[in-house]
């Protein structure tokens, strides 16, 4: 038996290693709610199976997200946004319309406009979305639509959003997958 056979025997760890690598880049007080396990409980084994390298942890400035799984970081800082339901809404948003401007994602999302400055900067920094000048306004596109559509896809059952199953729904209605994916 290999040291991750036997580190899973234990239920809460394999109860959580297998959560996790359904919904890759939670953080502990989401997996807590979500597996009602005591968060002192939780702690220690997320720990251990840190320690024993079964799961791995990133930090993304406001949280430490888990992942069971080899992600790039790329895919990692991806997952870490959309599992934030603002950064998530203009991933989409911008997703669907291919490229926004900054006064087209303020009216539709309804916040103000330096909290979502600080949102678009965020993305922008993280290689998520690329921001583009046209004329006087500045335009934002997502960078690697590929990436984000494979993503939603591959994790659509750990979203419980309705705004993904539509945007989704909408590549999937156009050949997306058959075109781009390949």
């Amino acid at each position: 038996m290999n040291t991750r056979e036997k580190v899973l025997e234990n239920e809460h760890r394999r109860t959580i290693y297998n959560f996790v690598k359904k919904n890759p880049g939670l953080h502990m007080r989401e997996l807590q709610r979500r597996l009602k396990i005591p968060l002192s409980t939780l702690e220690y084994h997320l720990d251990y199976l840190e320690r024993k390298e079964i799961l791995s942890i990133e930090d993304d400035r406001r949280y430490c997200r888990y992942f069971a799984e080899k992600h790039s970081p790329e895919e990692k800082n991806l997952l870490s946004a959309l599992r934030q339901k603002r950064l998530r809404e203009i991933i989409l948003l911008v997703l669907s319309e291919e490229l926004v401007s900054f006064k087209e994602l303020s009216s539709e999302l309804m916040i103000s406009d330096s909290t979502l400055s600080y949102y678009l900067c965020f993305l922008v920094e993280k290689d998520i979305l690329a921001k583009e000048r046209i004329a006087a306004e500045t335009c934002y596109r997502v960078k690697s639509e590929k990436t984000v559509v494979r993503s939603l896809l591959c994790y659509k059952n750990s979203f419980v959003d309705k705004m993904v199953d539509n945007v989704l729904a909408v590549f999937l209605d156009f050949d997306y997958v058959k075109k781009k994916l390949r």
